[in-house]
């Protein structure tokens, strides 16, 4: 018999369709009355929908220590939704949320294969097993290794500023998609960005190289290395601070490009930040508080002759 407070399986099926609606935030007037109603016909739905969004949630929401095994958990319990003989709807809804999740927030990935996640709000500060330490951008993911004597990191998404103490010699290395930077003893910063990667060294030195250049270059204090489909480009910076000034609350740039700078600013903010048409591809020089994303984004836009839309909470498109 089923229990008084057990949701059944059609229960289960149902909060993960109403799920998976409210999460697409496109829920009319009429089937947000309909929700409410279903909401309070039976205990058990609600029940049934609170199970769903508690599981979800602990996917979902970046945390600043986020391990791979809470991940699994959350896995294991929506798995647990699943049995053999769920039927096809209930696995439909499940994809169905899958789907809004992935939408809404694509760094979804990122954040179970990583082992710290920092929030959409702040700067945060580690210290690394060996005692170097780690200072990550807004919704950056790192995952690292220290294992059996090994000091391996990846940069999974975002930017990272590392001070590296020196060990017996051993190796310190930060993966970023293609791109290895090494070292030994050192503070540098690098930024992992949708098409490139870049590396700047504030004191020390690092060996930069990639799939495509596995001799890779060497880098000073002062300078820097754009690696772009494997292509190591290098210069020198001029001023590091400017590099750097994502620790203190701006963003200060020369002759960047637009596209880049709003997938630094999308960093420090809620919802997705597209740039359509030609003005991507615009260069921009200024100083961009991150405190204040909405305001940072009508200066750019002010700055190129661009104009913002806002189609929701969630998505704001310039153009």
């Amino acid at each position: 018999m089923q229990g008084a407070f057990e949701p059944t399986e059609q229960q289960k099926d149902e909060a993960a369709l109403w799920h998976a609606r409210r999460a697409g935030g496109s829920l009319s007037a009429a089937q947000e009355y309909e929700f409410e109603e279903w909401l309070n016909a039976d205990r058990n739905n609600r029940l049934a929908f609170d199970q769903m969004r508690v599981l979800w949630a602990r996917i979902e929401e970046p945390a600043v220590r986020l391990s791979k095994k809470h991940h699994q958990l959350a896995l294991s319990g929506i798995l647990s939704w699943l049995p053999s003989g769920r039927s096809f709807a209930a696995l439909a809804s499940v994809a169905c949320i899958a789907g809004g999740i992935f939408f809404l927030n694509p760094d979804f990935i990122d954040n179970i294969r990583a082992d710290i996640v920092t929030d959409q709000t702040s700067v945060s500060a580690f210290e690394l097993p060996d005692g170097s330490t780690v200072h990550l951008a807004a919704n950056s993911a790192l995952a690292i290794d220290f294992a059996n004597g090994h000091r391996e990191m990846e940069l999974l998404r975002g930017q990272a500023f590392f001070e590296v103490v020196r060990r017996n010699g051993d190796p310190f290395r930060v993966h970023a998609d293609d791109v290895t930077v090494q070292v030994v003893g050192t503070r540098f910063n690098v930024d992992r960005l949708p098409k490139q990667t870049v590396v700047v060294v504030d004191h020390g030195a690092v060996r930069v190289s990639s799939d495509r250049d596995e001799k890779g270059v060497l880098l000073a204090p002062g300078q820097q290395v754009v690696v772009d489909d494997g292509e190591l480009a290098t210069s020198d910076v001029g001023e590091v601070g400017l590099a750097l000034s994502w620790m203190k609350g701006r963003l200060s740039v020369h002759n960047m490009r637009v596209d880049d700078l709003i997938t630094r600013l999308e960093n420090f903010g809620e919802g997705r930040i597209v740039v359509i048409g030609d003005v991507a591809e615009r260069s921009i020089s200024g100083s961009f508080p991150t405190t204040d994303v909405s305001g940072s984004l009508e200066t750019v836009a002010d700055a190129i002759g661009a104009k913002i839309v806002r189609t929701s909470p969630w998505l704001t498109v310039i153009y």
